[in-house]
């Protein structure tokens, strides 16, 4: 179930941008807070995703928090996805830029 909203999710994003000027722009947004830069258990969660083969086919299904996924409204839903992706992205990056000064 979480991998189907997940897809939907994207596609919704997708068909937002590509249909950016077709529409009036909402004024109203959600402002929530995810995860911080130095959250040690998200970057546990990504090196456990690194290290192991077992989550590489739906890593963000691995990395997000359901029970704050299903607290959401969509716009916020399709928010907690890409920010979670970032997070995801710059921690990559940074366990990579350490492995390879080590």
């Amino acid at each position: 179930m979480k991998s189907d909203l997940l897809k939907a999710l994207a596609l919704k994003a997708k068909n937002r941008l590509i249909n950016r000027n077709n529409k009036v722009i909402q004024t109203e947004r959600t402002s929530i807070k995810i995860i911080s830069d130095t959250d040690k258990e998200f970057e546990a969660k990504v090196k456990t995703l690194l290290s192991s083969d077992e989550y590489t086919l739906n890593p963000m299904k691995f990395l997000m928090d359901e029970s704050k996924l299903m607290k959401l409204d969509a716009i916020g839903k399709e928010r907690y996805l890409f920010e979670t992706i970032d997070k995801y992205n710059k921690i990559k990056n940074s366990i990579q830029k350490e492995n390879n000064i080590c």
